[in-house]
């Protein structure tokens, strides 16, 4: 398995190696740590060359700090390496699981609120909108309950035996499978009280259906079917039955798109304080295809 670790140094991009640290992944996994240093502009004397040296020098500590965790990740009996320079983080991490064909991504996530991220955005942010491979923001080292958000959709499939591959290291916790009946036309203003049955039923079959996946696989799984707004449901269930790490699916809505509807991933990002792991597209046909044979190692 490979896992790109996008590392900045932070308290958060900590925990998001805790959470590696903590995980059993199956053998000879290899995790590549990827750092980036924005370029620095220096506006008091604006002189390029002071900028550029700054920038260094932040490369530098970055690349300690980054050694430092591989090593970490080596003394756990995984293969590690570390990869740092001057550039955009998110495009970096996102260009090193492309490359490399990654099968995760792991980055920690710095809370800013919800204004804050919605007009900056971060780099969880963006590689839970654009990134080539499933995506764990973590926001806990640890996991004692798990809600898989399943939509009927290609990528909410794949959580089951997408899983399952991953070795035991999300096995044997309770899971609740939620999915919620949504209006198909999301500007139409939510009409309280109108529920449509056959909409239920619906969802009702598709959270049995992966429960019973998940059950199949190992895992104590409930179903669960609600009407609403996906993300307001989502989170709130993943309060109300105290789960510390909601797994969805992600349907890769467009920038435009994304700005009328929304994005369910994106959203539930921003307001819930679990972590979150988005399976991008069509994961699990791309993790088996044969084109990955032989490709390249991270380290």
């Amino acid at each position: 398995m490979r896992i790109v670790l996008g590392f900045d140094g932070s308290e958060a991009a900590q925990v998001a190696l805790e959470f590696i640290l903590h995980r059993a992944w199956p053998p000879a996994t290899q995790v590549a740590v990827v750092g980036a240093v924005p370029p620095v502009v220096d506006w008091d004397v604006m002189a390029p060359a002071s900028a550029g040296m700054s920038a260094v020098a932040g490369v530098q500590d970055l690349t300690a700090r980054a050694d430092d965790a591989a090593s970490a990740l080596v003394l756990r009996g995984l293969e590690a390496s570390a990869d740092v320079a001057i550039g955009d983080p998110a495009d970096r991490i996102a260009d090193r699981a492309e490359r490399t064909f990654a099968d995760l991504i792991v980055v920690g996530n710095r809370r800013r609120g919800a204004f804050a991220s919605a007009v900056f955005g971060s780099v969880a942010a963006h590689l839970v909108d654009h990134a080539p491979c499933p995506v764990l923001v973590a926001r806990s080292a640890m996991v004692s309950r798990m809600l898989v958000a399943a939509d009927g959709t290609p990528s909410s499939r794949d959580i089951p035996p997408l899983l399952d591959s991953w070795g035991p290291g999300f096995r044997g916790l309770p899971v609740e499978v939620l999915s919620v009946a949504v209006r198909d036309d999301p500007i139409t203003p939510w009409v309280a009280g109108i529920e449509r049955q056959e909409d239920l039923a619906e969802h009702e079959r598709i959270a049995a259906s992966v429960a019973a996946e998940l059950a199949a696989l190992g895992w104590s799984a409930v179903p669960l079917a609600r009407f609403g707004v996906p993300d307001r449901v989502i989170v709130d269930a993943a309060e109300e039955c105290r789960a510390d790490l909601i797994v969805t699916g992600s349907r890769g809505i467009g920038t435009i798109q994304r700005l009328v509807a929304g994005s369910v991933a994106h959203d539930v990002l921003l307001h819930t304080r679990s972590s979150v792991l988005v399976m991008r597209g069509h994961v699990w046909a791309k993790l088996h295809h044969p084109a990955r044979v032989g490709a390249p190692a991270l380290a």
